[in-house]
């Protein structure tokens, strides 16, 4: 009859056994991730889109003069969204020339609790309302905040997550 294994053997085999099993989850979750995790919208044409911002000033891409436009899709109970919108606003001070519009997703938000929450966010840019959540479709994103930039009514660059100044810059200075 063998020998009863020790504690320390045991529990080494036992260490051994959670180890792997450790290694298999995080590989599960690694190819998760890249197969299946966020994805930033594919470069080609943006879609033409007509929204009012919160002033009631209506938008249409297509009628935006400027060559490159940066829209950032976000909504407001979104942490990293909140995050960056300081980042957001002083890019866009120290930028008039290129225009920066936030695209609000959240259908159950009422207009008046969007304009209330950009103003207490301090959002110096104008907010885009994406009541039907259309052109947030028509664009790909599912996943905030999600920023691009577009030239030419192109979509040449894109960034999934919270974005900062520097970050901003280079994506424009990438396209000019």
């Amino acid at each position: 009859m063998p020998a009863p294994p020790t504690k320390g053997a045991f529990f080494l085999g036992l260490l051994r056994d959670w180890g792997i099993a450790l290694v298999v989850v995080v590989a599960i979750v690694a190819a998760f991730n890249v197969l299946l995790g966020p994805k930033a919208p594919a470069v080609g044409p943006a879609p033409d889109f007509t929204l009012a911002d919160t002033d009631g000033q209506t938008w249409t891409l297509s009628a935006i003069p400027e060559r490159v436009v940066v829209l950032n899709f976000w909504f407001t109970n979104c942490p990293p969204c909140r995050k960056e919108i300081p980042e957001l606003a002083a890019w866009h001070d120290a930028n008039p020339d290129v225009p920066l519009l936030g695209i609000h997703v959240d259908p159950r938000m009422p207009p008046g609790a969007v304009v209330q929450s950009a103003k207490r966010l301090g959002i110096t840019y104008p907010v885009l309302d994406d009541r039907t959540v259309k052109i947030t479709r028509d664009y790909g994103i599912d996943t905030f905040p999600t920023t691009l930039v577009l030239v030419d009514g192109q979509i040449a660059d894109a960034r999934v997550g919270a974005v900062n100044a520097a970050a901003l810059d280079a994506m424009v200075a990438r396209v000019r």
